[in-house]
């Protein structure tokens, strides 16, 4: 039976009903050529159970740097698949976790759960769950993280969830369940029933979103509730939006969150893409520079 929660007012609903539909297109990686590593890195631990709720273990995989000077930063990473498919090795997950800590980060593919079993704010939940299991001492000192620098990217479906946890809040990043910095690729920000008016989202988009919100129709839903855009403060992390010009999900989207966060004077940067690409597919070589410069200066 699913599980329906009363949304909380300070998890707003920025996710438009557009993001869905092109969730479910991104499972692969892009094929472009990848710079060059500089520490050798690989699957060092899998099956981490993080949360377990209603009988059900929650796990985590991670990727650590092999050499490293001091703790590493760590980074979750959350797969799309529309909320209703998916898991943490899917969207090309594996392939970049492997390729953070190549890079120096200490990276954790991440499981949450789906729709219709479970529906928002359980997903959120899970990654605040996520945080506070790797800032647990015993954590810190088993994967040799840095408590302290804990960051979040998301694809598609994970990137909505991204943008919610890394905007709920406030106060300091590097206590409870905050995270340091926030990566979307292809993330929504608006969900209200306003949303539907920044671009062009998809009736499949608009229903999966609304399946993820719990509701039956945008006109009874509190999607404002949820929506990343309503919940930015000064206090929010730095945040990296990546979109493309005819992406699934409206470039409006990340636009609209590039003025709120541009508001309340959160350093953040956006990228948008010629074409077509949505989620993992926005991983370029140039994207992927881009993501280790914006890591290396803010988390």
């Amino acid at each position: 039976m699913p599980h329906h929660h009363t949304l909380p007012r300070r998890l707003s609903t920025a996710l438009v009903a557009t993001t869905v539909a092109a969730v479910l297109a991104l499972s692969g990686c892009t094929g472009q050529p990848q710079p060059q590593p500089t520490n050798a890195g690989g699957l060092t631990e899998s099956n981490l159970t993080y949360r377990e709720v209603d009988g059900e273990k929650l796990g985590m995989d991670a990727c650590l740097p092999a050499d490293g000077d001091g703790a590493a930063p760590a980074v979750i990473l959350l797969h799309g698949g529309g909320f209703v498919e998916g898991n943490r090795s899917s969207s090309g997950m594996d392939d970049l976790c492997v390729w953070f800590a190549e890079h120096g980060y200490a990276a954790f593919p991440t499981s949450y759960r789906l729709v219709p079993d479970y529906t928002y704010p359980s997903q959120v939940e899970d990654v605040a769950a996520a945080v506070q299991y790797l800032r647990d001492p015993a954590q810190v000192e088993e994967l040799g993280i840095d408590p302290a620098r804990i960051g979040v990217l998301g694809s598609s479906a994970g990137a909505i969830i991204a943008l919610q946890a890394a905007m709920a809040g406030e106060g300091a990043l590097d206590q409870g369940s905050r995270l340091g910095a926030v990566v979307s690729l292809s993330g929504v920000a608006d969900m209200s029933e306003d949303a539907v008016d920044l671009g062009e989202p998809s009736p499949e988009a608009v229903s999966l979103m609304l399946a993820y919100l719990g509701c039956r129709a945008i006109t009874s839903c509190e999607g404002e509730a949820a929506s990343p855009l309503t919940q930015t403060d000064p206090t929010d992390p730095p945040a990296l939006l990546v979109a493309s010009q005819h992406d699934l999900v409206p470039v409006e989207q990340a636009e609209v969150l590039d003025s709120a966060l541009t508001a309340e004077g959160v350093p953040h940067e956006l990228i948008v893409l010629l074409g077509s690409g949505h989620g993992s597919q926005l991983l370029t070589e140039k994207v992927r520079g881009s993501i280790l410069t914006f890591l290396s200066d803010h988390l």
